[in-house]
C-alpha cells in the first residue's frame, strides 16, 4: 500500500504520483511505461489541469476520459482512443498492483457506519465525496459545520471539480435529509444556499476587448467585403442584429459552462477550440440526444468568423471544422 498524500493537495494519490510509480515499476517493460506515462500527461494536458490535482483513480476520471474529444487536443481520433486505453490500463494497474483504492481514500470506522445507515442511494451518492473528505481530514460527523463545507468546496475548486451554489445546495439538502431520519446522524443542520434568480449576464459585464471585436466584426458586415475570392453584399440590419444576439448568447453560454468571464477578452479568445467545444456541448445538452440545426449552424458560423477575421491559426480553424463535422454526423462530439 502506498501512503496517502499530504492533505494540502489531493486526499488521494494523484496523476503526478502515478507517473512516478509507473516509472519506478521494475516489472513493466520500458516501452509500456513510456506509453502509459505519456498518455497520463496527454490526458492532463487535454483537461487543462496539473498532474498533481487529478486523482489517480479510474472511477474519478472515467467521465472525462469518455468525453475527451480529439479536435481541441489537435490529435487524431485513433491517437486519443489509444491514450484513453493506456490511461485506463495504467490506473487499473495501480489499483491492483500498488494498492491505490479504486473508490477513493478509505473511510474511518465511524464514517463507514454512518454511510451504511443511509438507505437512499441518491442521498448516499451526493454525500459520498464529502464523507470521504471528512474522513481523510479527521473530521468526525459531529464536527461537520459550515466551515468544514467551505473547506470542502475550496478543495473541489482546487481540483477542478464542480462546486458551485447548486452543488452546495444539493449537498446541504442531502445532509439535512438524514437529520432525524438516521439515528446516528448529527443534529446540526447545514445552511441551504438560496436559488439564484435566472438573470442573464449583461453584455456590458464582458471585457471591453471582446465587445469591441464583436462590434468591429459586425460593422464589417455592413459593407461589401471580399471572402474566398468573391464579393459579398452587406447584410441587412435585421440579420446583423441576429448575429449580434447569437454571439452574445454564445459568450454567456461559455461563462455558464465554466469559462472565466475575464478570459473572454477578445473574439479570438472566444473562438478558441476549447471554448467553442464548451459552448457547443452546452447547447447540445439542452438539445437532447441529437444536436439541433441551430447548434450545428452555430458551429459553422463560428468557424466562418474565425476564418474571415483571421484571428486563429490554420490548425485551430481545422479543429473548429472537426467540431462542426462531428455535430453534422450527430453523436461523436462527446465520444
Amino acid at each position: 500500500m502506498i501512503p496517502m498524500p499530504e492533505n494540502t493537495g489531493l486526499i488521494e494519490p494523484s496523476f503526478q504520483e502515478a507517473v512516478s510509480l509507473i516509472a519506478a515499476a521494475k516489472e513493466l517493460p520500458v516501452q509500456l511505461k513510456r506509453h502509459w506515462t505519456t498518455s497520463l500527461r496527454q490526458f492532463a494536458k487535454a483537461m487543462d489541469r496539473p498532474l498533481a490535482v487529478i486523482p489517480a483513480r479510474y472511477s474519478a476520471v472515467r467521465n472525462d476520459l469518455a468525453n475527451w474529444h480529439h479536435a481541441p487536443s489537435g490529435l487524431t481520433p485513433k491517437t486519443v482512443m489509444n491514450h484513453r486505453s493506456n490511461t485506463k490500463r495504467a490506473l487499473l494497474y495501480l489499483a491492483h498492483e500498488e494498492g491505490i483504492p479504486e473508490h477513493g481514500a478509505p473511510l474511518s470506522a465511524e464514517w463507514v457506519k454512518l454511510r451504511a445507515a443511509i438507505t437512499d442511494s441518491l442521498i448516499r451518492s451526493r454525500l459520498s465525496s464529502f464523507i470521504r473528505y471528512c474522513s481523510v481530514n479527521s473530521v468526525s460527523p459531529a464536527e461537520v459545520d459550515e466551515a468544514v463545507v467551505d473547506r470542502f468546496v475550496e478543495y473541489r475548486n482546487r481540483c477542478g471539480k464542480p462546486a458551485d451554489g447548486a452543488f452546495r445546495r444539493l449537498l446541504a439538502k442531502a445532509w439535512n435529509r438524514n437529520v432525524g431520519l438516521v439515528d446516528e446522524w448529527p443534529k446540526r443542520l447545514l445552511a441551504v444556499p438560496p436559488v439564484k434568480p435566472a438573470v442573464e449576464i449583461e453584455w456590458e459585464e464582458f471585457p471591453g476587448g471582446l465587445r469591441r471585436d464583436v462590434d468591429r466584426y459586425l460593422e464589417g458586415l455592413t459593407k461589401v467585403r471580399k471572402y474566398r475570392g468573391r464579393h459579398i453584399k452587406p447584410l441587412r440590419p435585421s440579420t446583423i442584429g441576429a448575429r449580434r444576439a447569437e454571439l452574445q448568447a454564445a459568450a454567456r453560454v461559455a461563462v455558464k459552462a465554466g469559462v472565466p468571464i475575464n478570459r473572454l477578452d477578445s473574439l479570438k479568445s472566444m473562438l478558441k477550440p476549447k471554448v467553442v467545444e464548451k459552448i457547443l456541448d452546452a447547447y447540445w445538452q439542452k438539445n437532447g440526444d441529437k444536436p439541433r440545426v441551430y447548434t450545428i449552424d452555430l458551429a459553422r458560423r463560428l468557424l466562418a468568423i474565425a476564418k474571415e477575421t483571421k484571428c486563429l491559426s490554420e490548425r485551430e480553424c481545422e479543429q473548429l471544422w472537426q467540431l462542426w463535422n462531428c455535430l453534422i454526423s450527430k453523436g461523436r462530439l462527446r465520444a
